[in-house]
């Protein structure tokens, strides 16, 4: 079905309605099709489940079941689950090449850096889950991010530079663009439907949006500025580990102290910092713990003023970010006599809040803007139907029309749901017999590690006391050249 967006005048008001490019306004029944749509969170519910579970390969074949559902506005969010599913099970290559994917369709989608950017988050659809998922500033990192871990994993240095530089271009896009596109789509769409400010305004729509809402800050602690603290830390370690020189290292130092400047007092960044700053060049094992799921959204419904005589009232739908509990807390890491405690350096929930913080004055409009065109749509066709004095057609149309009473719109929960919660980290001396073990709310664990070299243990936990997937592997191709003398860096107790 073609979906116009035209105007409509009742009562001297010029008001956008939705309409059947066939059957014009008759058919506004048929918009109800669109709430059939089953929402992200069920469409992840069985690899999710999967994951709690353990069960890793079951997980990458649900997710993939998914992702071939031939739904394709929901490319881009597909593959950035199914890659992460693919990459907790140890397939790598498959990951890298999945969120490859993703990256590509949302550089074709919606670049950050393209004209027409403001225009696709200004618009406005029946139905918010049946426009295209173009992903966001931090879906953009991210995927540059866990691709950058998948080539360390692979033993490819190299191409994890090169991933870390775009995660690092990505957050640039966000901090110099995103967030000024944002504002300037908000004001588009103010400039288009010029009732959003007033219905916005409506004191009972601004008690029941600050119930939802006014807790945010509170509940996530959103970070300022638009930087991933783990993306940082992890170019910080890759240009320490395979730097080229004073520039290399002078760079890592800068983005351990952006992620000190974000998160304040941390043990094991303070520690990061000092042993770089120092120029040691011991072998080093640093440890990654990816402790639970990120935020979900879930829906909630206002009721605002639609300001058409006939029909008083409407409804719209709006996401509500919902933090998903369970994670680990940290882990215990021992090598030889030393031990040291993970430290948390970067909590998801606080990134995916900063952004979506200042996406739902947007969100808000577009939901509005939705919710007036269906109303003056379904009004409309009630009218006609009484304009051919037909009871039946009269009764059906009214029938139809009356499933919008309230909840005229409906919510987008789409959000990348198999991020962690969580992201803490460690580091240890490599152990002359590559040995490490870990205790904790991640189970007990012994791993080997390249012996000599800088390596990586990444622990994925899905949540507290359950399992675990850990991979392990080096960080170069080349040992660190031995420092003659080696004291025990500070942060070991």
């Amino acid at each position: 079905m073609e979906l116009l967006l035209e105007s409509l005048v009742i009562r001297g008001r010029s008001i956008p309605v939705i309409l059947d490019a066939g059957l014009r306004i008759t058919t506004i029944a048929a918009l109800g099709g669109f709430a059939g749509c089953a929402d992200h969170n069920d469409r992840a519910s069985g690899y999710l489940a999967d994951l709690e579970a353990g069960r890793w390969d079951a997980a990458v074949a649900s997710a993939a079941r998914v992702a071939t559902d031939d739904t394709e506005r929901n490319e881009i969010i597909d593959a950035l689950e199914l890659g992460t599913v693919q990459r907790i099970a140890g397939r790598h290559e498959a990951s890298d090449a999945t969120l490859g994917r993703a990256w590509d369709a949302m550089k074709r989608a919606a670049d950050p850096g393209s004209p027409t950017f403001v225009e696709t988050l200004a618009a406005v659809a029946v139905n918010e889950r049946a426009l295209d998922y173009v992903g966001t500033s931090y879906d953009r990192v991210m995927c540059a991010t866990l691709r950058s871990l998948d080539a360390l994993a692979s033993g490819d240095p190299g191409s994890a530079r090169v991933e870390l530089k775009r995660a690092q271009f990505a957050q640039e896009d966000a901090e110099r663009r995103f967030a000024e596109q944002i504002e300037a789509a908000r004001a588009q769409m103010e400039q288009d439907h010029d009732d959003l400010a007033r219905m916005r305004d409506d004191a009972d729509f601004r008690s029941g949006f600050d119930a939802a809402y006014g807790d945010l800050e509170a509940r996530f602690k959103p970070y300022s500025g638009w930087t991933i603290p783990f993306t940082d830390w992890l170019t910080a370690v890759l240009l320490h580990v395979d730097g080229a020189g004073v520039g290399d290292r002078s760079r890592s130092i800068d983005l351990l102290r952006r992620v000190r400047g974000t998160l304040g007092d941390n043990a094991a960044i303070d520690s990061d910092l000092a042993f770089i700053e120092s120029g040691l060049r011991a072998p080093q094992t640093w440890v990654v713990l990816e402790s639970g799921f990120a935020p979900r959204r879930e829906e909630v419904s206002f009721r605002i003023p639609a300001f058409i005589p006939e029909m008083p009232f409407i409804g719209i739908a709006l996401p509500k970010l919902v933090q998903v509990g369970g994670a680990a807390s940290g882990a215990r890491i021992r090598a030889g006599d030393a031990s040291v405690n993970t430290e948390v350096i970067c909590d998801m929930g606080s990134v995916i809040a900063h952004e979506f913080q200042a996406r739902l004055p947007l969100i808000t409009g577009r939901a509005i803007a939705s919710a007036v065109a269906k109303a003056a749509a379904s009004l409309a066709a009630n009218l006609a139907a009484r304009e051919t004095e037909n009871g039946w057609a009269l009764l059906a149309t009214m029938v139809a029309t009356n499933v919008y009473g309230y909840a005229t719109t409906i919510a987008d929960l789409r959000t990348w749901r198999t991020l962690p919660r969580y992201y803490a980290v460690a580091r240890i001396p490599t152990p002359p017999d590559g040995r490490v073990r870990i205790d904790g709310e991640v189970g007990t664990h012994a791993i080997d590690v390249p012996t000599g070299r800088d390596a990586m243990i990444v622990i994925r936990s899905v949540r507290a006391g359950g399992p675990a997937m850990i991979h392990s592997f080096q960080l170069a191709s080349e040992p660190a050249s031995l420092a003659a003398d080696n004291p025990a860096p500070p942060f070991l107790r």
